[in-house]
């Protein structure tokens, strides 16, 4: 009798987790699977907002940014609050080596102290952060942004766009190359799996962004887990190592690329382009919104109408293929 109601139990107890075991498995083979993509989509997701969410943050000094009038830039401040400066500060991109910058805008500052009556010196800041503190707090008056510092400029520092770098027919911009040794296998994105692979600095668009998310989107190659990296920290840095086999890849931008190989600085056959995105903007040059009403229009007037046969900024991006502002 004993027996009989353990024998009983025991097949009530099989036909009440024979099913149970069933929804189990068919929760294994479905339900898991897409927790695990949506898993590996939240980690995608984690891995694109740490490296790419907080590149330009917010400097030590920040302004309040008001757009009333929806210009997307920051409101001028009323006139008796605007700086009117005995002289003018003027910075391009910031950079960790000072480089010829302060050569290649010598005319472009002399012609802005002519039409302001101010002298104009260049200051080098080595980080972009440095860069949007400075103007931030009132110290920096004219300056030029990469592409992808250019929004946190406009937010943080109270900066505002005039013009960009372009070509006589008025075209503008550049590209993002993925660029590798000459004599290397790798063929195209999808073969950087296992590669070591340099970007140039977590501001720069064509030396970070748009590659860090073209191999994570398109190719689902996540940096670490797929591929080396690092910063150098530089373009013309990137484009050197890749020509010398010291890289396995580089994202770089087109027209420093293009400026090198035209310069002679690299061999056009030392390096091959393996990708090539569609055009961005570049680089952009304007001023701090707290300057006085008379300075802000004298400087945007240079901006726009400035000369360049003959001038040191001519000198340096004729080989990329820019003549004007």
């Amino acid at each position: 009798m004993e027996d009989s109601k353990t024998a009983f139990s025991l097949g009530r107890l099989l036909i009440l987790l024979l099913p149970v075991a069933g929804i189990a498995l068919a929760v294994n083979y479905s339900v898991v699977p897409n927790m695990e993509r949506a898993a590996q989509t939240e980690m995608e997701s984690n891995m694109l907002s740490r490296l790419l969410g907080n590149t330009i943050k917010p400097p030590s000094d920040t302004i309040e940014f008001a757009d009333a009038d929806g210009d997307l830039v920051c409101d001028f401040p009323a006139d008796d609050a605007c700086l009117s400066p005995e002289k003018l500060v003027f910075s391009y991109i910031a950079s960790p080596e000072l480089d010829d910058e302060p050569a290649v805008w010598a005319d472009v500052m002399r012609k802005i102290g002519e039409e302001t009556s101010l002298v104009v010196e260049y200051q080098h800041y080595e980080t972009t952060n440095e860069q949007l503190s400075a103007m931030a707090r009132g110290e920096l008056h004219v300056a030029g942004f990469n592409t992808g510092a250019a929004p946190g400029a406009v937010k943080f520092a109270g900066f505002v766009p005039v013009s960009t770098l372009g070509k006589e027919d008025g075209t503008f911009g550049y590209t993002m190359k993925l660029i590798t040794p000459a004599d290397s296998k790798i063929a195209s994105p999808s073969s950087l799996r296992d590669a070591r692979v340099a970007f140039t600095r977590p501001d720069s668009n064509s030396g970070f962004k748009a590659a860090l998310t073209l191999l994570l989107s398109d190719h689902n190659l996540q940096p670490e887990r797929d591929y080396e990296w690092g910063f150098t920290f530089d373009h013309k840095t990137s484009i050197r190592d890749v020509s010398a086999g010291k890289q396995d890849a580089a994202a770089v931008a087109s027209d420093i690329l293009a400026g090198m190989v035209n310069n002679e600085e690299v061999a056009e056959d030392s390096f091959r382009v393996i990708y090539e995105s569609e055009r961005f903007p570049p680089a952009v040059l304007g001023y701090s919104y707290k300057l006085a009403p008379e300075i802000r229009e004298k400087v945007a007037s240079v901006l726009t109408d400035f000369a360049w046969e003959g001038t040191s900024v001519q000198e340096k991006f004729a080989p990329q293929g820019v003549s004007k502002f």
